[in-house]
């Protein structure tokens, strides 16, 4: 049971660390995925689902096979007026409507509450707080991994962010497994006394820092949660000469408090120090937007009207149909077998379309040869104007030495056309989908720099360069 418990702690508090840096290495892309759990939440809640009546031929229905035939259902979410919904669903929509608010603050909240967890589960302090804790949230997240993978409604939990992405049932999987070995812990948490440096909480302390490095290494190739775990680590052994537990305990919690809070606002104010997205420098934007289609096989299947048994046939030869067979067999549906699945681009959903025209400019920002530049604008009543002055300037150099410099946002043609008279921009506005441009760079507004497709700079708002300095150390 020891060995048991020891593992446990190993592989739950290193992987809460890591799972906790990583999304606060990303606030905003964190944030991003709440608000959709909470969308999701609030829509289910006030609306129902009614099943979609469905077209049956009645040659099928009058069949002695109809009995034995299988139709799959689909359904329909229709709203519920808000006076028609019961006390509790109204209040809980509005929570969900005001946590979808504040989902930035939220997230990193939950960053830093994953990484003390992990850290305090590695150590092993204040175990009967730590283990109730790790028991409810993954009670919670269980749960709601199972929600999105059985109803299809989110397709990605965010638990690593854009490190790696898991399927709905591979999130649901790997938070049963966490559970799992989270239910010792629970148990022997009495049992647990970390205060007591011994060559058994030694090992642990070790084989955890050994699991990180792996870790980082053969999965997530970034070396930051290394130093970040093996500091405190190393400042757990350090305190734990000559000064009381408590001390211990208060003095360790701080610090990782802090730590984790500053690194996550760090990279909310610039941008993260990891970049695990399409758009990150050094990519070949081009290669990225060329996706895989679907190898597939439409097949019509019939009836055979005696036996009822299902008769299969490609649409790739219709020599197989003929009168005889029409006579003996009864069609059922059209049916479609995948043989290979289709592969998405990385870059997709990018279109920058003129608001006036409507004529796509990505294929000519993506094909254009030498420098471009994009300033990605989401939302234009939240865009921040600091440093627009230096924006301005590097706009007006990219025109005039025929360089392509357009700006992307979600906003309407009247907000636009505000906007672009208050702050004086020469460059032109093109609307995309708002998803994708935040998917690009993770600030509104943030710059990014092409040169023959690949990306060479990226800058949140706050870290706008100078013209001079664009032009010594980007456009060479």
């Amino acid at each position: 049971m020891k060995i048991i418990l020891g593992i446990s702690r190993i592989f739950v508090g290193t992987l809460f660390v890591i799972s906790g840096l990583i999304k606060a290495n990303d606030p905003n892309g964190f944030a991003y995925k709440l608000e959709e759990y909470f969308v999701v939440f609030s829509n289910e809640l006030g609306s129902i689902q009614k099943e979609v009546p469905q077209e049956i031929d009645e040659s099928i229905k009058q069949s002695p096979c109809f009995s034995k035939l299988i139709f799959k259902k689909e359904y329909t979410q229709e709203v519920i007026p808000r006076e028609n919904l019961s006390f509790l669903k109204r209040i809980l929509i509005d929570f969900f409507t005001y946590l979808s608010k504040h989902t930035l603050f939220l997230a990193v909240f939950i960053c830093v509450i994953e990484i003390v967890l992990g850290l305090f589960t590695v150590i092993g302090y204040q175990m009967k707080f730590v283990s109730w804790t790790l028991l409810l949230m993954i009670i919670f997240f269980t749960f709601l991994t199972f929600y999105s993978a059985y109803y299809n409604k989110v397709t990605d939990c965010g638990c690593f962010g854009d490190a790696l992405k898991l399927t709905p049932w591979q999130s649901f999987s790997k938070d049963i497994v966490l559970f799992v070995f989270i239910l010792p812990i629970f148990f022997s948490r009495k049992k647990i006394k970390g205060a007591s440096l011994n060559s058994y909480e030694y090992t642990i302390i070790c084989a955890s820092m050994l699991l990180m490095v792996a870790l980082c290494i053969l999965q997530f190739d970034w070396y930051f949660p290394i130093a970040f775990h093996g500091l405190f680590l190393s400042l757990r052994i350090l305190l734990s000469f000559r000064i009381s537990l408590l001390i211990q305990e208060l003095t360790l919690i701080f610090l990782i408090t802090i730590g984790s809070s500053f690194f996550a606002k760090y990279c909310i104010d610039h941008l993260s120090i990891r970049d695990y997205r399409p758009w990150r420098i050094g990519n070949q934007t081009r290669d990225l937007r060329v996706g895989k289609p679907e190898s597939a096989i439409i097949e019509m299947v019939y009836l055979n009207k005696e036996t009822c048994e299902e008769v299969r046939h490609s649409t790739n030869d219709w020599s197989w149909l003929d009168s005889t067979f029409e006579a003996n067999h009864l069609f059922y549906k059209q049916d479609k077998r995948i043989i290979e699945p289709a592969v998405e681009p990385k870059i997709k959903d990018m279109s920058l379309e003129d608001p006036e025209t409507g004529e796509s400019m990505a294929d000519s920002l993506f094909a254009n040869k030498g420098y471009s530049f994009l300033l990605v604008a989401p939302n234009l009543r939240k865009t921040s104007l600091k440093h627009m002055d230096r924006i301005n300037q590097i706009a007006e150099y990219a025109l005039d030495n025929q360089m392509m410099f357009v700006a992307g946002t979600s906003s309407s043609a009247d907000k636009i056309e505000e906007f672009r008279y208050e702050n004086q921009n020469l460059f032109r506005f093109y609307f995309n989908d708002e998803k994708a441009l935040k998917t690009i760079i993770r600030s509104n507004p943030g710059l990014v720099l092409l040169h023959n497709g690949t990306v060479k700079g990226k800058w949140h708002y706050n870290d706008i360069p100078t013209l001079d300095k664009i032009k010594s150390e980007y456009l060479k």
